[in-house]
């Protein structure tokens, strides 16, 4: 980065030498949202490949174990057919 001035008349008021910072600290702003952003995507990514288990391993139970935790067969296999985006707290 120069550190010259990029002001338009001869002698640079205040707020004109403080552009270049300024610059560079809006690219950083935008560099941090990007990854911010980047971030809660991966989370959410990360979130449907977890219910995809989940309901994979819960169609996988036997009756026995659905008994013990409260569920049906038919309750079991409705909620394993149901798709991975199909997720109701996902802002969790």
């Amino acid at each position: 980065m120069s550190t010259q001035s990029i002001c338009a008349s001869p002698a640079p008021s205040n707020n004109c030498t403080n552009r270049p910072v300024e610059q560079a600290i809006a690219t950083t702003h935008q560099r941090l949202r990007f990854i911010v952003r980047l971030w809660h995507w991966a989370r959410r990514i990360d979130r449907l490949a977890q219910l995809r288990r989940e309901r994979n391993q819960l169609h996988e139970l036997s009756d026995e174990l659905l008994r013990d935790i409260g569920l049906t067969r038919h309750e079991a296999n409705r909620e394993s057919r149901r798709h991975f985006w199909d997720d109701i707290g996902w802002r969790r």
